[in-house]
This record gives C-alpha cells, structure tokens and sequence, in this order.
C-alpha cells in the first residue's frame, strides 16, 4: 500500500470490515497499513481496531496500523491494543 493511502469504508458492520481488512492483509505486503474509519460510529470503530491490531501484529510484529479516526476512540482503545498501532486524528 502507498504511503498516505488509507483503506476505506462505506459499510456499517463492524464484522464485514474487520473480514476485509483480514483479507487484505492475507493477500497484500502491508507492513504499514492505514485505515481511515472516520465514517464508523465510536463502538464499531473501536472494534475494528482492536481485531484489526492484534491480526495485522501477528503477520507483521514489527509492522504498524494507521487509524484515522477521532480522538475519542484513541483515548477508549490507546490501552488495550496492540504495540503497533498509531493514531492520526
């Protein structure tokens, strides 16, 4: 995945993302991946990320997951995820 480029989401349900973004990990390089879930309510976000995290951590343990998201979800997940996550708010 280019640098800058976010994998996006017009879907509501938190499952059928969390599938893609495992699917696109599966079948995709992406040490660095990025996800832009500012269009996802506070709870579906923060439960993309936290599945999302610990999938992409075990194929890359020293890859990292961007999130696009609000500051609000940073604050509620920040501690139960995993090391290779980041925030841009």
């Amino acid at each position: 995945m280019l640098k800058n480029k976010y994998l996006t989401f017009d879907l509501k349900s938190s499952q059928k993302i969390i599938a893609d973004v495992k699917d696109y990990i599966r079948k995709y390089e992406c040490p660095e991946l990025a996800l832009d879930l500012n269009g996802i309510n506070a709870i579906e976000a923060a439960k993309i990320i936290v599945m999302t995290s610990t999938f992409h951590n075990k194929k890359y343990p020293q890859g990292k997951l961007i999130c696009k998201t609000q500051s609000a979800i940073k604050n509620f997940v920040s501690e139960i995820t995993t090391k290779n996550l980041e925030f841009i708010i």
